[in-house]
């Protein structure tokens, strides 16, 4: 019976169920995800020295730098947009889950910030009374993440397409000690900065939904 309580008293409307889920998932594709990484540079590197049998190896070594560097490159940097976009989409259906329970007629579109994260904190605090927020050290966090993400979705990592204040921004994040490259104008999102990323992410969603379910008494 002690393990079907926490189940009964859940409302499963609440939106934190398939959340946890989704988390789980991202965090077990992320670990397994170099291997993933490693197989498609093997294959490359399979097919491409197969092709260039007979040729002088100066005329076929770019493969070498393809498979070391712009494979990896290419398949890890959508996933912090996807890490991202998981964060995004998880609150903003938690607090349209919180309005309906607090009966608020003002919605989280009501509310102006200078970002989604700031309007996040806003709309917990000043409609919904809650006594949390996403800590400054989470805000900065996303705030690095968010210029990374919107390189990627907005110019491929391309970094010569941004304005000068955007590559800026994303050279100081660089210089700053986080785990990723810029090299030739293009950015490189390692393995690790992506785990750091994840576990950002994991954490301010587990303790916004950990307020909620205390005071919604889903526990």
């Amino acid at each position: 019976m002690a393990s079907l309580q926490g189940i009964l008293n859940t409302d499963f409307s609440y939106p934190g169920i398939q959340i946890k889920v989704e988390l789980i998932v991202l965090k077990e594709y992320l670990s397994h995800m170099e291997v993933g990484v490693e197989a498609a540079c093997d294959n490359y590197v399979a097919l491409e020295e197969d092709k260039a049998k007979g040729q002088e190896y100066e005329e076929y070594s770019y493969i070498y730098r393809i498979a070391e560097e712009e494979i990896p490159r290419i398949i890890r940097m959508p996933l912090l947009v996807s890490i991202y976009t998981l964060f995004e989409n998880s609150v903003t259906q938690l607090l349209k889950y919180a309005q309906e329970k607090e009966e608020k007629a003002l919605g989280l579109k009501d509310i102006n910030a200078k970002s989604l994260p700031s309007k996040f904190n806003k709309y917990m605090e000043h409609v919904l009374g809650y006594d949390f927020k996403f800590s400054e050290s989470t805000m900065s966090s996303l705030s690095e993440i968010i210029k990374l993400r919107n390189c990627i979705a907005h110019a491929n990592g391309n970094l010569d397409a941004l304005d000068k204040s955007k590559f800026s921004a994303i050279k100081k994040i660089e210089d700053n000690g986080a785990a990723i490259t810029t090299s030739m104008s293009q950015l490189d999102i390692s393995h690790n900065y992506l785990c750091q990323s994840m576990e950002i992410i994991d954490s301010s969603l587990r303790s916004l939904m950990r307020h909620m379910e205390e005071r919604y008494g889903f526990n």
